[in-house]
C-alpha cells in the first residue's frame, strides 16, 4: 500500500525541477524581447538589488546540493538515505527549491522587465503543487518518524 502512495504522486513527476528551472530562466529573457513595454526597472536598483538576490539563490541551491552530498544521500528521487537537517535545512526543508526561486528573481530584476517575474511565481507553483507533495509523501514512507519528526520543526520554505 505505501508503494502505492508513491505511484500516485509519481504520475504527475513529467521531468525532473532543474527542466522547469532551465524553462523559466529562458522564459524570462523571452518576456524581456517579447513584451519590452515591460522594462520598466531602472539599470541602478536591478544591479543593487538583484545581484545580492541572485547570489543568495546560488549560494542556497549549492550549500543544498554538498549537504546531500556530505550525508551520501541522491539530491535526485531516488531511495533517500536520511533526513538531512543541518545548514539551511535547519530553516527549510526546501533551500534548494527556495534558491532556484531568487535565482529567477534575480535575473528577472536584473532584466528589468516586470513580465520577467512570472517566471519565479511559475517555478513556485510546479514546486509547490508537483514536487514538494510527492517528496515529503516518499520521505515519509522511506524516513517515517525521523521525517515527521522534522516537518513539525521547520517550515516547507522559509
Amino acid at each position: 500500500m505505501k508503494k502505492h502512495n508513491i505511484q500516485k504522486y509519481s504520475k504527475k513527476i513529467f521531468l525532473i525541477p532543474p527542466f522547469y528551472f532551465y524553462f523559466c530562466i529562458a522564459l524570462s529573457i523571452a518576456l524581456r524581447f517579447i513584451i519590452p513595454q515591460t522594462n520598466l526597472i531602472a539599470l541602478l536598483p536591478r544591479i543593487i538589488i538583484g545581484i545580492p538576490i541572485l547570489t543568495c539563490g546560488g549560494y542556497f541551491v549549492m550549500h543544498s546540493f554538498f549537504l546531500f552530498k556530505k550525508s551520501k544521500t541522491p539530491e535526485s528521487f531516488q531511495k533517500s538515505l536520511c533526513v538531512v537537517e543541518s545548514g539551511l535545512y535547519k530553516y527549510s526543508r526546501n533551500p534548494m527549491y527556495v534558491g532556484f526561486v531568487f535565482i529567477l528573481a534575480g535575473i528577472a530584476l536584473l532584466l528589468g522587465n516586470i513580465a520577467s517575474f512570472i517566471s519565479p511565481l511559475l517555478m513556485i507553483a510546479v514546486l509547490n503543487w508537483m514536487f514538494i507533495p510527492y517528496e515529503e509523501e516518499k520521505m515519509e514512507i522511506e524516513c517515517r518518524e525521523q521525517y515527521l519528526q522534522y516537518k513539525q520543526r521547520v517550515r516547507r520554505w522559509l
